[in-house]
């Protein structure tokens, strides 16, 4: 592999959590088909401890992985909170430094057709 092949990208991963394998699903496919993300991979199960409202709580959640452009992060996200049931969905993106050159192109090509608002 050259060095050529491995260049720094403008990709983004949207980590996000679903209740269950429906909503995830739903947020993937719909996130795939809109072109806002190129890829989605669904993790079955994890489990999630946190403070809610004073309380802890321990839930079983579902893990999105959606591959995406920086440039399409802020539409994908708001599409994803707009599909979302939480209130208060959890949505982060974490930008990647370097990527395998020909599946970032398909990467961007995949998104590219997206209506993306400025």
């Amino acid at each position: 592999m050259t060095s050529k092949s491995f260049d720094r990208s403008d990709m983004v991963f949207l980590y996000v959590t679903s209740p269950d394998m429906e909503v995830a699903r739903l947020i993937a496919g719909g996130a795939v088909r809109e072109r806002l993300a190129a890829c989605a991979n669904i993790m079955p199960q994890m489990t999630a401890i946190y403070e809610w409202d004073g309380d802890i709580e321990e839930e079983n959640e579902i893990v999105i992985i959606l591959k995406s452009t920086s440039a399409a992060a802020t539409a994908l996200s708001e599409w994803i909170t707009d599909h979302h049931p939480y209130d208060v969905p959890c949505i982060l993106e974490i930008p990647l430094g370097r990527g395998n050159g020909p599946y970032v192109d398909w990467l961007r090509g995949q998104v590219a057709g997206a209506t993306i608002p400025n």
